[in-house]
């Protein structure tokens, strides 16, 4: 069934410049050099931090800097830290090759502090959004297939007299010329393959960027206007085998905040399954079989979080 727009968002101006993009502040937070990006971590951009364990802001002077880390959906937020090299009273630095990265239009990334708190940038302090989260663009990223084909529809009704609608966006880098909508009946439409993730966008109509008036999911940008947020979404399979003479068997997971009754498992001869639709990155989830928590057999990435759970980990691309 092909995807609509509406169908798939979740609930959870312009120029390139356009989409919030942190990174260019007074102190910056990565730049490029030659094939490297060079993450940089500058403690004067900070008042305040985000504890990991249960999102409670500590102010940033308390903590006594130990270490710092880059983390980001470059490498599914894992455990797999880039540690940070201290180079002089306030900054931190790391570089990496263009090759430790995804072919993707942009990346996404935080400062984490000690191994238990967030850096969040004072400008992000009474603004709405994910604190912390800053967006590293890709320079040679391609642009996604587009077309009469392709899952992800994306559909700008009225308008009969414009001449020409561009659709921007993250998975685009906010390029104002590569995708031209096409004029139907009563509408501009256009045909995108996304994979799943979330990303931002806005169309251009004769020059003038407006946000998707049908969407209502949108996030506030540096120029104090809006762009509409997509979440786009894939079916994953859960299954586990055995436990044939159990009663009950629940999925629960990050992804629907460990709630212990929504997703029931269906019987099957060999055991159990159920599936859920699920954003791009990493997911963490256990099994509850009769009231008793287990990981996954049948997945030997397993993760420990701050109260010492162990929890199994699925990738989704």
């Amino acid at each position: 069934m092909q995807l609509k727009l509406l169908a798939c968002l979740l609930l959870l101006s312009g120029s390139l410049a356009a989409q919030v993009d942190t990174a260019k502040s007074k102190y910056g937070s990565y730049f490029f050099d030659g094939d490297e990006v060079v993450f940089e971590f500058d403690r004067r951009a900070y008042e305040k931090a985000m504890r990991e364990a249960d999102g409670a802001l500590v102010d940033f002077s308390d903590l006594g800097i130990l270490q710092v880390v880059v983390r980001g959906n470059f490498d599914y937020w894992t455990e797999e830290n880039w540690v940070m090299r201290r180079i002089d009273e306030n900054r931190y630095q790391v570089r990496k090759h263009l090759k430790n990265f995804k072919d993707a239009p942009n990346w996404q990334f935080k400062f984490l502090i000690n191994g238990n708190y967030w850096a969040v940038p004072n400008s992000e302090l009474h603004k709405n959004g994910v604190l912390g989260l800053y967006d590293l663009k890709n320079p040679d990223a391609p642009t996604p297939h587009w077309g009469d084909t392709g899952k992800v529809v994306f559909t700008l009704r009225s308008y009969p007299f414009a001449k020409r609608v561009i659709l921007s966006g993250t998975f685009n880098n906010w390029d104002e010329e590569s995708i031209h909508m096409k004029r139907k009946t009563d509408a501009w439409e256009i045909h995108l393959s996304l994979t799943p993730g979330e990303y931002e966008y806005k169309f251009i109509v004769d020059g003038m960027w407006i946000e998707d008036p049908a969407n209502p999911v949108k996030r506030r940008n540096q120029h104090d206007t809006y762009n509409s947020v997509l979440h786009v979404s894939k079916p994953v399979r859960f299954e586990l085998s055995g436990y044939k003479d159990a009663s009950e068997v629940i999925l629960a997971g990050s992804f629907h905040d460990w709630n212990t009754r929504f997703q029931k498992m269906r019987r099957t001869e060999s055991g159990w399954w159920t599936e859920v639709q699920l954003l791009g990155g990493k997911h963490l989830y256990k099994f509850i079989v009769d009231g008793n928590w287990i990981t996954d057999p049948g997945n030997r990435r397993v993760e420990v979080d701050l109260e010492g759970n162990h929890n199994s980990v699925l990738f989704v691309k």
